[in-house]
């Protein structure tokens, strides 16, 4: 069944995508002792792979429906693409859709704002986009390796475009819910932050692509960071705050939802009574 969580007047659910093979190959740092340990401390082989999500999310509040990214669409191939599925079963179509708040323009969270003939997905949103991500994609210095998040990215400037906001990196986009950046996996990656009613929820969206792995070593980079230094930085930094407060987290790229404390080796994910609804 679909999962979801209440945060306040919000109801959030996970749209599950698909999945991906999580190995060395992908988290050079787990290519280690301590990363066949937890692989295999997870009933894993040695080398792995770990079968990790690509998630979307709807928010729902009184009459309005909206969506945080969208999934790879037919990017990632065909066991892919799958969220639009998920928000049927919700009841939905696209159609439904008000809006659309988009954390980064790596493809594997925007595909899914094109149909497979390439047109918008989406006729009746709106989208929301942080202006140093969109100050990054649309200009003229975007590495050769991210050529296929480029040319995602300008297919859908095209077909969305009078109905794209650029907004300030820490912008409230609707009231409870905001832009949180978190740069480093991609120049203006941003978390959104979903509170009402005195609880939090923040999407950390790319911050971590991996809880068997990154929890316990979060200092290891993944091979899409776009500046692995600040993307560690900013995953160090984050989680060090999490420890402290009662926000709970989940991710893009990660199982359910909790808050973030000391683990055995470093910091561990903590499912609160609220958290993993179905």
């Amino acid at each position: 069944m679909t999962e979801f969580t209440r945060i306040g007047k919000f109801k959030m659910t996970w749209l599950l995508d698909g999945y991906y093979p999580c190995t060395p190959d992908f988290v050079p740092g787990a290519r280690s002792e301590e990363g066949r340990n937890l692989y295999k401390k997870a009933g894993l082989p040695p080398e792995g792979p770990s079968k990790e999500p690509f998630h979307a999310f709807a928010i729902e509040w009184k009459d309005h429906l909206w969506l945080i990214d969208t999934g790879c669409g037919q990017e990632a191939g065909p066991e892919r693409g799958k969220a639009p599925e998920q928000l049927r079963s919700m009841g939905y179509s696209p159609e439904d859709v008000e809006g659309i708040i988009i954390t980064h323009l790596h493809k594997d969270h925007t595909g899914g704002l094109l149909t497979s003939e390439g047109k918008a997905r989406y006729p009746n949103t709106r989208l929301y986009i942080g202006e140093s991500e969109m100050e990054f994609w649309t200009g003229s210095d975007v590495p050769e390796g991210n050529a296929g998040d480029h040319e995602v990215t300008k297919a859908v400037l095209e077909q969305y475009e009078g109905r794209i906001e650029v907004v300030p990196d820490n912008a409230v986009i609707a009231p409870g819910l905001r832009f949180v950046p978190l740069y480093g996996h991609s120049p203006g990656h941003n978390g959104v932050m979903i509170e009402d009613g005195g609880q939090r929820m923040l999407m950390w969206a790319d911050l971590m692509h991996s809880s068997i792995l990154q929890f316990h070593y979060p200092h290891w980079s993944v091979r899409p960071d776009m500046d692995p230094e600040r993307a560690v930085a900013t995953r160090l930094e984050l989680l060090e705050r999490l420890v402290e407060e009662d926000t709970r987290v989940a991710g893009s790229h990660t199982y359910g939802a909790g808050l973030v404390r000391r683990g055995e080796i470093a910091y561990e994910l903590v499912p609160t009574d609220t958290d993993n609804r179905h």
